[in-house]
């Protein structure tokens, strides 16, 4: 399998996740990780890293290849992703997960994560902020797809059979307006877990 570009770390384990067992459907395997320079030493090669290992429910051998940007460069004048935090990129859009998939990811994430705050054990509570930001950058994801001066996410936003159904069963939430406010919604939900 050749090696896909991820703008993260974050970014390549959420494309495994949409990609479950093609024999049983688990989207969880025990991945041994093994990094290498894509081309030989001596040249300018990308880091490639590969996640390789069984299927934990029917032991079928997986692999995943990416070339993972450095989430802590800050040569010109990008920001760097701050650690723990669920970011999946800086300002361009994915090339490996498209717009529809990003917003499948957050409608995941907001229909199994309860929302009440009382009785929560503070390990809960960490897991909550978190699920509740990862559900805010996935949207924040489907706006990157929308070019300047545009309110839609364009036709080619969507390369994905998935993604593609999402829009076609709802095409109106892939407007800019609908999405900033499910975005900050989630940024609302995060709020209620910050301690």
């Amino acid at each position: 399998m050749p090696a896909l570009h991820a703008r993260s770390s974050a970014e390549a384990h959420l494309f495994m996740a949409l990609h479950p067992c093609p024999s049983c459907g688990d989207e969880q395997f025990e991945a041994v990780v093994r990094s290498s320079l894509a081309s030989p030493a001596g040249s300018a090669g990308d880091l490639e890293t590969a996640y390789v290992g069984p299927c934990r429910t029917c032991g079928a051998g997986r692999e995943f290849r990416f070339r993972i940007d450095d989430e802590t460069e800050t040569d010109g004048g990008t920001v760097p992703l701050a650690l723990g935090e669920p970011e999946f990129g800086r300002a361009t859009p994915s090339t490996i997960i498209d717009a529809g998939q990003w917003l499948r990811s957050a409608d995941r994430i907001l229909a199994a994560t309860p929302s009440n705050v009382l009785g929560v054990s503070e390990e809960e509570w960490q897991a909550r902020r978190f699920l509740f930001k990862a559900a805010a950058e996935s949207v924040a994801e489907v706006l990157k797809f929308i070019p300047a001066g545009t309110d839609d996410v364009p036709p080619q936003g969507f390369w994905t059979e998935e993604g593609r159904a999402v829009h076609e069963t709802s095409p109106e939430r892939f407007h800019r307006a609908p999405l900033e406010r499910l975005r900050l919604a989630c940024l609302d939900l995060t709020a209620r877990y910050e301690s």
